[in-house]
């Protein structure tokens, strides 16, 4: 059996290098988990490509769940200090504050009009499977970075658990801009499958290189 540092290198070169995706399933277990990151929020995932902001996902054990439900819009949000309303206010972010902050937000549910009020708190992540999880890369690598390289910068394991700093680049088919990019990737790996990871990688660089700005809150 290939070594642990093996199989990783084997992952980068065969699906992200050489794009062959149907490769994936070599590697990771079909029980595979990707883990999310931890934050402070309300557990909602708002879809506003068209001229709705509609609900595509609630965080499970996030404050909102039980009180919205996925497919409603989203009309209004209010705080102690301000309200947004149109489409645009919404667009551009609501829900500032810290943990414990209160809201109320009217929704739209089939021919209801319902309010519904909640807390900010700590969102413990979202979990993703494995399909999901190599579709998501596969539409990464079709339609955001064709060209997308990765290689190994240091590799670190402990019994079946390996951490990697993987270096990423490629240019964005949309922004045409170039970046470089390095993310920590620890997974766990018993009998040279992955079963499950987590990953944190460097945001602000991959963001401004892509020419996006951070704006300080009330700017």
């Amino acid at each position: 059996m290939p070594s642990k540092i093996e199989i990783i290198q084997e992952i980068l070169e065969q699906v992200v290098n050489q794009k062959k995706i149907d490769a994936y399933d070599r590697y990771f277990s079909p029980d595979y988990v990707s883990h999310g990151n931890p934050y402070i929020g309300t557990g909602l995932g708002v879809d506003s490509s068209g001229d709705q902001h509609i609900l595509q996902f609630i965080a499970p054990g996030s404050p909102a769940e039980g009180k919205l439900q996925v497919g409603d819009e989203l009309l209004w949000v209010e705080d102690e200090h301000r309200r947004w309303a149109t489409y645009e206010e919404i667009q551009q972010g609501f829900l500032q504050g810290s943990r414990g902050s209160l809201y109320k937000v009217g929704v739209r549910r089939g021919d209801q009009t319902l309010e519904v009020a909640f807390a900010k708190d700590w969102i413990q992540g979202f979990d993703t499977s494995k399909d999901q999880a190599k579709s998501d890369l596969q539409e990464f690598m079709t339609n955001q970075f064709p060209d997308l390289r990765a290689s190994i910068v240091l590799f670190l394991e402990d019994g079946d658990r390996v951490f990697s700093l993987v270096e990423y680049c490629g240019t964005h088919a949309d922004f045409k801009r170039e970046a470089v990019w390095r993310e920590a990737w620890f997974v766990r790996m018993p009998e040279g499958k992955i079963v499950e990871d987590w990953t944190v990688y460097d945001g602000s660089s991959y963001f401004r290189q892509l020419g996006y700005q951070l704006i300080p809150p009330g700017a």
